[in-house]
């Protein structure tokens, strides 16, 4: 029969930031044990006390260990860029839309220094390129309905190393810091090791001196 410890230890482990709060000793037990009551009493099939679950968090923070997450691959990071100049376009997902990318696509591959992305969801599609390729997209584009374009933007790239892609929360460490300052992103974009993050220019600078904290 399943215990309320256990229980308590199911739900906190599923949440890096109770997690990390009851790490760090900065945690509300009371609090937290009022949040979670729900959850516990779903798997245990019974009415549980606040206090009850109080006490199991407070034996559970005795042992509990700071989660690492992806932390210990920051430091690791061997290369950070920042790209300006950059220009969203966002449009409703279309198969016959994508044939019109592919002689931009080219013209990107031709210029190394240009960027340019595209990313296909199940119902947008995400083009992110220099200012530089705007006239052959919005040329490739045509009369499109729904086109929303997004300027004066910057994307900031992280290298991480092979191994970080099975580790999970590889991300949380960098969001988290980002947030915590109080810096909105627009995109984030993820290609195997090389992570990007997309920021209105203004908030890059801030945002660069953030990451460069954590991965120094």
């Amino acid at each position: 029969m399943r215990t309320i410890s256990q229980a308590v230890e199911e739900i906190i482990g599923r949440s890096p930031f109770y997690m990390e709060a009851i790490a760090e000793g900065i945690a509300n037990n009371a609090q937290i044990a009022r949040k979670i009551k729900p959850d516990v009493e779903k798997r245990l099939y019974e009415e549980v006390s606040e206090a009850a679950i109080a006490m199991a968090l407070h034996r559970m923070a005795k042992n509990i260990q700071r989660p690492q997450y992806g932390a210990r691959f920051l430091k690791r990071v061997s290369d950070i860029t920042v790209r300006s100049n950059l220009v969203e376009f966002s449009l409703p997902h279309s198969s016959d839309i994508l044939p019109t990318f592919e002689a931009v696509a080219k013209s990107a591959e031709l210029r190394k220094e240009l960027f340019f992305n595209l990313s296909i969801g199940l119902y947008e599609i995400i083009v992110i390129a220099n200012v530089e390729l705007v006239a052959d997209i919005e040329k490739a584009l045509g009369r499109i309905i729904g086109v929303r374009k997004t300027e004066n933007l910057s994307a900031i790239t992280m290298r991480l190393p092979e191994e970080s892609l099975s580790v999970p929360g590889v991300y949380y460490p960098i969001l988290r810091a980002i947030a915590l300052e109080g810096i909105s992103f627009v995109e984030v974009m993820s290609v195997r090791t090389e992570f990007s993050i997309l920021f209105d220019n203004k908030d890059v600078d801030r945002a660069f001196s953030v990451i460069k904290r954590i991965t120094s």
